[in-house]
């Protein structure tokens, strides 16, 4: 695209966006469209829209359906991990283990659903982009 005026640099094309960034926004709750705007805006309240790009981020009733089973998929490994540190390192029987595992698992309960609903929105918007 040339700028009109005589002696000026045509300016540079726009960039086409890149997996990296795409990979980028997800990793800072950035919004998949325009990746500037916060999904978040606290710890567990999120944006209704892009407040940069007022893309809605919520589609239809029920569309976090989705995210549950990326939580899921975050959350098992997890727990499972918890278990694993409280019953083999820390040597508690295993009713102690189980305990001790979920109790500690609730500190990241808010991580891993702000996660799976980042995820979730960022891989929906990846399948269908114009839906």
């Amino acid at each position: 695209m040339e700028s009109g005026l005589p002696g000026e640099p045509a300016s540079p094309p726009p960039e086409a966006p890149t997996d990296t960034g795409r990979l980028r926004a997800a990793l800072r709750g950035r919004c998949p469209r325009c990746r500037d705007g916060k999904i978040f805006a606290g710890i567990l309240k999120m944006n209704e829209r892009c407040p940069s790009c007022a893309l809605l981020f919520e589609r239809e009733p029920g569309y976090f359906t989705g995210a549950m089973v990326v939580s899921y998929t975050l959350g098992v490994p997890l727990l499972a991990l918890l278990i694993g540190v409280a019953w083999f390192g820390l040597r508690l029987p295993v009713e102690w283990a189980l305990l001790a595992a979920d109790l500690a698992f609730l500190v990241f309960v808010p991580a891993v659903f702000r996660w799976s609903r980042v995820l979730w929105i960022h891989f929906d918007r990846t399948v269908d982009p114009e839906r």
